[in-house]
């Protein structure tokens, strides 16, 4: 996210909204990081975990750019079906709240858009995704990034299952559709599959699984 925001601005002679975009984006990832930090640590009231971060990294692209943050439930798996386990929150377009009225905090947590556990992947990729795809179409940058605690279901929205696909196969199919409409056309695709785990990086389409390197030349990062 640094090269994007001020590494970039420094390789283009950017300027202006461009160099404000950077400022913009390193604010909005120290905000997170203090939500991941402080969520590691077992805290139980996280102080950005409310409609400051969700503002924040809305606006984090600021200029020409546009960052949308989306709530997504995921649906109860079968151990939780199981279980008798209740639904634990409220949905309401762009909000969500505790379903339990008992609970002390009540806060209510603002998005740009909120799924219910109810849509599908299908659902959050037609209203959301496919129009960043269209985009990326015709040049632009575009980012999907997946945050949430261990069981939010990261996973499902990005993998999916057989029966309902993630969001990754979805953009991969619309992906090589449009490179096949384009008959006078010649696309060259290339593609990356890195895990950063416990600050390591490993190739996950390299069989050998030896992991990578982090290297630093003249103030610009490379695997």
């Amino acid at each position: 996210m640094d090269l994007a925001g001020s590494e970039r601005v420094s390789l283009t002679k950017a300027a202006g909204e461009r160099l404000k975009e950077g400022a913009n984006i390193n604010k909005s990832l120290s905000v997170l990081g203090n939500v991941i930090r402080q969520l590691s640590e077992g805290k139980e009231f996280i102080s950005y975990r409310d409609s400051k971060l969700t503002r924040l990294l809305s606006q984090a692209l600021g200029g020409n750019a546009k960052s949308l943050i989306i709530g997504n439930i995921r649906p109860m798996i079968h151990r939780e079906v199981a279980d008798g386990l209740e639904r634990l929150w409220n949905v309401r377009v762009n909000c969500i709240w505790e379903a339990d009225e008992s609970s002390r905090h009540g806060e209510v947590y603002i998005f740009d858009h909120v799924f219910n556990q109810e849509c599908t992947n299908s659902d959050v990729y037609g209203s959301v995704v496919k129009p960043l795809v269209d985009s990326f179409m015709e040049g632009f940058n575009a980012t999907i990034f997946a945050y949430g605690q261990t069981s939010s279901g990261k996973t499902h929205t990005i993998l999916g299952n057989k029966t309902d696909p993630g969001l990754f196969q979805l953009v991969s199919n619309q992906l090589f559709q449009h490179v096949a409409d384009q008959v006078d056309k010649r696309y060259l695709i290339r593609c990356s599959y890195i895990e950063i785990y416990n600050e390591k990086i490993n190739d996950l389409l390299d069989k050998s699984n030896q992991g990578l390197t982090m290297r630093r030349y003249q103030r610009k990062c490379a695997a």
